[in-house]
């Protein structure tokens, strides 16, 4: 298992969890910013139970690296996700980026609970939000 593919799964997919249709979450507004489909995407992953479900939230790169993984790199990486996710987490900052947005947010180690912060970029594919990369650090900026 490459450990370069796992991290950038896994940097990737760190909030990522859940398709809306499945978990029986409403269809986003036609008006959506980057804030509330993130907001969204959060909620739906914490009720994920398969990779698949935080797919819809992913960018077509990311779905494409995720598919691209052998069978037992997949098996228990929401699992793995779940737990290395950060808690309580917070959006202190949306900033446009051409075709995308930028996230700046706040949360809590999951098992260290001390403060991390997170800068989430965000594209428009087909008119809808998608996560294209998630980052955290334990260093206020």
């Amino acid at each position: 298992m490459r450990a370069t593919s796992i991290a950038k799964v896994l940097v990737c997919l760190v909030f990522v969890v859940s398709a809306a249709g499945r978990l029986g979450a409403q269809a986003a507004p036609a008006n959506e910013t980057a804030t509330q489909f993130y907001t969204r995407f959060l909620a739906a992953f914490q009720k994920a139970t398969k990779m698949e479900q935080v797919l819809p939230f992913m960018s077509a790169a990311r779905v494409k690296e995720y598919n691209e993984m052998a069978a037992e790199q997949k098996g228990g990486m929401l699992e793995l996700v779940k737990m290395m996710a950060a808690t309580n987490v917070k959006v202190t900052r949306e900033t446009a980026a051409g075709t995308g947005a930028t996230l700046t947010v706040t949360g809590v180690d999951s098992m260290e609970k001390k403060p991390q912060y997170g800068t989430v970029k965000l594209v428009k594919e087909g008119g809808a939000w998608k996560i294209s990369e998630e980052s955290w650090t334990n260093v206020k900026p």
